[in-house]
């Protein structure tokens, strides 16, 4: 009856509705040799271990490593003057942690974050090019071939979506290898955007996002809406075609909850301070 029709009209007017949205939820790791490529472990402040065949090796970025078997080695790798200076402009470290399993059995190494976040593994044999991400969102990465993470410019071609775009004018660029993994906070969605069509984002919610993808701005709207929407004057619009991947609480709105204390407070200030 009528109740039915309506009911399909509102599952279709949903449909449509997500349609290009996707909830992230860890993939299935891929085989190797017999071993699962790698694990997540945990729900918050993950933990993503890597199985380890002899002679195989994981990269990440120094101070990354929770635990590994007693046969795991590491070097560092700094390659040369510009790879270390692309990094370090990318938010990383201008040198690398390899570590290898030096026994001739199974080994392990285990990696976390520095942040509360979650582990986003991103295949990046499906990559098409580079991929931009925030500032520091690299953990670590897979692969005989190893995973190029260098600085790259802001991809907004207007001086407004520079200046006022909320991105930073140096993003992290990803390129090569097999698997990377980035450090996210809160939920995380991923948004498929076709040819010419537009998205409008909260600039600190981005955490990654493909090569082809504009951005730009466009102003939040009335002056009532810039003053008291608590979304600045500007927010930023994404043009496909791309894959964007997003995060719910990003580390900015985190920090903006407890803001640093101010100069009395830091100078130990207060009548707590030790009088008689």
């Amino acid at each position: 009856g009528k109740r039915v029709v309506k009911f399909w009209v509102l599952v279709t007017m949903a449909s449509e509705l997500w349609a290009g949205f996707e909830l992230w939820v860890p993939p299935s790791a891929p085989d190797n040799d017999g071993l699962p490529l790698f694990e997540i472990i945990g729900t918050t402040a993950q933990i993503v271990q890597f199985p380890l065949n002899p002679g195989q090796s994981v990269t990440c970025e120094p101070g990354a490593m929770c635990y590994m078997n007693n046969g795991c080695r590491v070097n560092i790798k700094s390659g040369g003057l510009m790879d270390m200076i692309g990094g370090a402009l990318g938010g990383e470290s201008p040198w690398k942690c390899v570590y290898t399993n030096k026994t001739q059995g199974p080994g392990y190494a285990a990696f976390t974050t520095d942040i509360p976040g979650v582990l986003v593994p991103i295949d990046m044999n499906n990559i098409d090019g580079k991929l931009r991400c925030k500032r520091g969102a690299w953990v670590c990465s897979t692969g005989d071939q190893e995973t190029s993470v260098q600085a790259g410019f802001n991809p907004a071609k207007s001086m407004g979506g520079q200046c006022c775009g909320g991105l930073s004018f140096i993003l992290q660029e990803l390129s090569g290898g097999q698997y990377s993994f980035l450090v996210a906070m809160g939920t995380v969605i991923t948004r498929t955007l076709q040819a010419g069509e537009e998205f409008i984002v909260d600039t600190n919610s981005i955490l990654a996002m493909t090569g082809e993808i504009e951005v730009d701005v466009r102003q939040v709207g009335s002056c009532g809406a810039m003053c008291c929407a608590g979304e600045g004057a500007f927010n930023t619009v994404l043009t496909g075609p791309g894959k964007v991947w997003l995060q719910s609480m990003p580390i900015e709105k985190l920090r903006a909850l407890f803001p640093k204390p101010g100069k009395e407070g830091a100078d130990g200030g207060g009548d707590d301070g030790g009088g008689e």
